[in-house]
């Protein structure tokens, strides 16, 4: 999910159940209830410099289900990583259901979100920071092998990691798969193609004359009209969901996103002088799946495809879906995930 656009996640504020006053740890989601597998949870601590070079200690929060299976050689283990930048990771759980129980699925809250700290200080947030803190996760965690699936700004986060593991020679963490689930390549984009979007709802809203013949105010019309068409296409909007985006977090920026545009990894580039790949050092299997009606559209993921040539980069598109494929067609966004880490397992 992006921010700072009139048709954001947070326009859906208003028709949402009031938040669960339950605290993030308790049990009290209908995922949680119906009999979901059981996890371990804790805390690490990260670093963050702001500007004057003082360094802070913060704590980031991690759930690990199946966590018996997180040195699997056979199935090594997923994390996932939210969007917003702002949601808590909790709309994610629901991906657990359809997956294997003999690989480990890991969710955390990046900084600023969910249990996480959340720092005031705007300079102590930044996607290279957010990287930093992934990093950190998976030494303390001590896993060398995984797959990470990133939805939305998550998926910039994931790339920009895959990315910067390219870039040091000292990094020994192997990701061995990467999906991208609803990213798009570039932010500006994407803010254009949600106002055009919007637009047209408000262009057809005026020619239906809405605003007089309904109860409801005119801005919250379009707001409900996007988010059933490009946001979250179910019925109801997923219990799951409503929590996350009433207990957001920090929303940083917002010009460490706005201005985000996905990069080839400097190596890679052939003006560097480290264009000549060495052993391992490629971009590895990537997906990206994004849902037929998405607001990140078909413009929005075309620089993806001048970064990933190779032949292990491919598109999935879900049918009848928007940005929230993991919820609106539960069964056919997992089968895609479980055989695109199947498949690069090794």
């Amino acid at each position: 999910m992006m921010i700072t656009t009139v048709a954001d996640c947070s326009s859906l504020e208003h028709s949402f159940a009031p938040a669960s006053t339950s605290s993030a740890r308790g049990r009290s989601s209908s995922f949680l209830r119906f009999g979901a597998p059981r996890f371990n949870e804790d805390f690490i601590r990260v670093h963050r410099c702001d500007d004057q070079g003082v360094t802070h200690y913060l704590s980031l929060y991690y759930r690990v289900y199946h966590p018996s299976h997180i040195n699997s050689q056979e199935s090594p283990p997923l994390i996932v990583l939210h969007g917003g930048p702002s949601l808590p990771s909790s709309y994610l759980y629901p991906i657990v259901q359809n997956m294997p129980t003999s690989r480990s699925i890991i969710f955390y809250d990046q900084i600023g979100c969910g249990q996480s700290s959340e720092p005031a200080d705007e300079r102590l947030y930044s996607i290279e920071k957010a990287v930093s803190d992934l990093k950190e996760l998976v030494s303390c965690l001590g896993i060398n092998k995984f797959h990470i699936l990133g939805h939305s700004f998550g998926g910039v986060v994931a790339y920009e990691y895959a990315k910067s593991s390219l870039e040091d020679d000292e990094q020994h963490q192997m990701c061995l798969s990467l999906t991208l689930s609803n990213t798009p390549a570039s932010m500006e984009i994407s803010h254009e193609e949600s106002g055009r979007l919007v637009h047209s709802i408000k262009e057809e809203c005026m020619l239906e004359n809405v605003s007089t013949e309904s109860d409801m105010p005119a801005p919250r019309i379009v707001n409900d009209r996007f988010r059933k068409r490009h946001e979250c296409r179910t019925e109801n909007v997923p219990e799951a969901l409503v929590t996350a985006i009433q207990s957001r977090g920090v929303t940083f920026g917002p010009d460490a996103v706005r201005n985000y545009i996905a990069s080839k990894p400097m190596h890679l580039l052939s003006s560097s002088p480290r264009s000549v790949d060495g052993p391992n050092k490629s971009i590895p299997p990537v997906l990206l799946i994004r849902g037929e009606h998405d607001f990140v559209t078909e413009e929005c993921i075309k620089g993806w495809r001048k970064i990933f040539t190779s032949r292990g980069y491919r598109e999935e598109v879900l049918n009848n879906c928007a940005h929230y494929c993991h919820l609106e067609n539960p069964q056919g966004f997992s089968e895609l995930i479980k055989s695109h880490c199947f498949i690069n397992d090794y």
